[in-house]
């Protein structure tokens, strides 16, 4: 019987904080960076190959392009397999991603390879990642894939339609209306009418509708 055909679960992140780079003898680099998932720090592996680093370190700007030559020098010389580049180390701060849309994905069977971890281990707190003391539980590491990387699109409405709009909500409407310009932005970018509200987290139908109208109310 055929194995059923993997269909990626696209996540949008839009902060990436670079800390390591790792070079193998493939054509795929993995970076350890940690970046904000569901309101929180969280610390992640991010495969890519060397195109799509060229992406990441062009859109960081001048860090980037001053971490690219540092990453030349070492490529252009005998080097040994797995190479750690450590960003945060050698150049005295994480290489920053941000106004950027970061389109990643969970790889195939990769929890087939994580060990299991208890419900009560947390991930690390941020204040670890920036050199505190370990904790002795076993931290949930997180994998995703690299898709695509594009600059953000964003809101900036001109005027706050007030009979419309309750001042309670108006936060709220605004974060609808922005997750309706990531929907657009995603479609721009290739991505199906699917696959863009799945970007956008507007999988649902009723989230979707009222984050076009929350839209069309701030013009």
């Amino acid at each position: 019987m055929d194995a059923q055909e993997y269909s990626p679960h696209y996540v949008q992140i839009n902060e990436l904080y670079i800390d390591t780079v790792v070079i193998d003898d493939t054509e795929f680099i993995t970076l350890w960076c940690f970046t904000v998932l569901d309101d929180e720090y969280k610390f992640v592996y991010l495969g890519c190959d060397f195109s799509q680093l060229n992406q990441i370190l062009i859109a960081a700007g001048e860090k980037g392009k001053e971490i690219a030559l540092h990453m030349a020098n070492i490529l252009n010389e005998p080097y040994d397999t797995p190479t750690l580049i450590p960003i945060k180390e050698q150049f005295g701060e994480y290489l920053e991603l941000t106004g950027h849309d970061i389109i990643v994905y969970e790889p195939l069977a990769v929890e087939d390879d994580l060990e299991a971890y208890d419900d009560e281990d947390e991930d690390l707190p941020i204040e670890q990642l920036f050199g505190g003391k370990p904790n002795k539980t076993r931290q949930k590491y997180i994998i995703y894939q690299l898709d695509k990387l594009y600059p953000s699109k964003i809101f900036e409405p001109e005027k706050i339609v007030r009979e419309e709009l309750a001042e309670c909500f108006e936060d709220d409407s605004l974060e609808l209306a922005q997750l309706y310009y990531d929907y657009l932005n995603a479609m721009e970018n290739g991505y199906s009418e699917c696959e863009a509200r799945q970007v956008a987290g507007l999988e649902r139908d009723v989230f979707f509708r009222m984050a076009r109208k929350a839209s069309d109310l701030w013009k």
